[in-house]
């Protein structure tokens, strides 16, 4: 059932990267404040498209497979080469080539893994715990992998290691209409909270934020399993709340039929999310191949951060469909960026590690939260300066 569970647990994260448009409105609220406020860099556009040619849709732009899809058939950068021998090295990234994964992009397009020495390949996917596996027995060396993903492999004894925390902030959050009067964890006590089912981030992070208000799903009115086309059934209103990737769906939501303020989690839960994963005999064998791919990996991300313009357009050479000027899409990669920043990029809490554990086993997904320490490393995280 735990394995059960544990594929399941990734489909969610698997379908969070959403086309939307529109022109919303969508605040976020802060912890510990009545009035929500609006979240710099909300859109004021008019009607956009995140594909020019086609109407914004919920559904992802490609069937998930059992399997995992191919590497990715990028346009010129997929692998670089320079005169000297590289170590060819395939990345595990979960669903399909998306302006959210941006940082992967500009570290290819700007050669940081050539400079280190490796010519990187993409494999997307959709089935994390099929990626997971494979960098676990070491048939491939890295991949993107969530965090409680890592817990739950370590538990049942693969030996897989986080070396790189890429999501600073827990991409999940309880969306609510504007009016609702809706606006802590606890104004949720008695009301209907849809989730895409009970499983997944979504469903994880749902757990979360309760515990930390003290209070159990049984105080809910109801936790409904509502699929991953949120936009529908919020609009009409079957949900009092909905659990949605905050990055992208508040947007779509807005746009479709009302404003929206947003709880997010990591204001009241610091939960482990997506981050740079390998095994720990890539670790013992090969530490300057684990430090050349989180070195190239970091520059990304924080020329990504800096610039987010030419992270945008640099997109495009990975991205089908990827407008020149979509300002969805841009607004998109501004979330996220958001969720990314840290006074120290790349490093992991001891706290959030913790935190995340313990959830698991509240949740009856591991049997105990020791050990959790021995998930992560910070060992290959460059300094704040580099």
């Amino acid at each position: 059932m735990r394995k059960f569970l544990a594929i399941l647990f990734v489909l969610s994260l698997a379908l969070s990267a959403c086309v939307v448009s529109g022109d919303p409105q969508v605040g976020i609220i802060k912890k510990g404040h009545g009035e929500s406020e609006v979240k710099e860099g909300e859109r004021s556009h008019g009607e956009a498209t995140a594909e020019p040619t086609s109407e914004p849709t919920a559904e992802p732009t490609a069937e998930p497979t059992a399997e995992p899809t191919p590497g990715a058939s990028l346009p010129y950068s997929d692998v670089l080469t320079s005169a000297r021998a590289e170590t060819p090295i395939t990345l595990f990234l979960g669903y399909i080539p998306n302006v959210q994964f941006a940082p992967i992009y500009v570290a290819l397009q700007q050669g940081f893994f050539s400079e280190g020495g490796i010519a990187l390949t993409i494999e997307h996917g959709f089935d994390e715990t099929d990626g997971l596996t494979r960098i676990a027995t070491n048939n491939l060396q890295f991949g993107m992998i969530s965090g409680e993903q890592v817990l739950m492999a370590r538990a049942q004894g693969a030996p897989v290691t986080y070396v790189y925390r890429w999501f600073q902030r827990f991409p999940v959050g309880v969306v609510v209409p504007k009016d609702s009067g809706i606006r802590t964890p606890q104004d949720l006590k008695g009301k209907v909270v849809g989730v895409p089912g009970k499983f997944g981030a979504s469903y994880f992070g749902l757990q979360a934020l309760l515990n930390t208000a003290e209070m159990q799903e049984s105080d809910l009115r109801d936790v409904r399993a509502i699929g991953f086309d949120t936009a529908p059934i919020f609009c009409e209103k079957q949900v009092d709340a909905s659990v949605v990737y905050i990055a992208n769906e508040p947007l779509q939501i807005a746009a479709r039929c009302f404003e929206v303020d947003v709880i997010a989690i990591s204001d009241y839960a610091d939960l482990v999310s997506n981050g740079l994963v390998t095994n720990e005999k890539t670790i013992a064998e090969r530490p300057e191949l684990v430090r050349a791919m989180v070195n190239a990996y970091h520059r990304g991300l924080a020329l990504t951060i800096a610039e987010p313009e030419l992270a945008y357009q640099i997109s495009r050479n990975y991205v089908e469909g990827l407008g020149e000027n979509d300002p969805v899409q841009m607004q998109v990669l501004l979330n996220s960026i958001e969720l990314w920043k840290a006074e120290r990029l790349g490093m992991s809490s001891e706290a959030a590690w913790k935190l995340t554990a313990e959830t698991l086993v509240a949740m009856g997904l591991i049997d105990s939260a020791e050990g959790y320490a021995d998930a992560f490393t910070n060992a290959f995280v460059p300094e704040a300066d580099d």
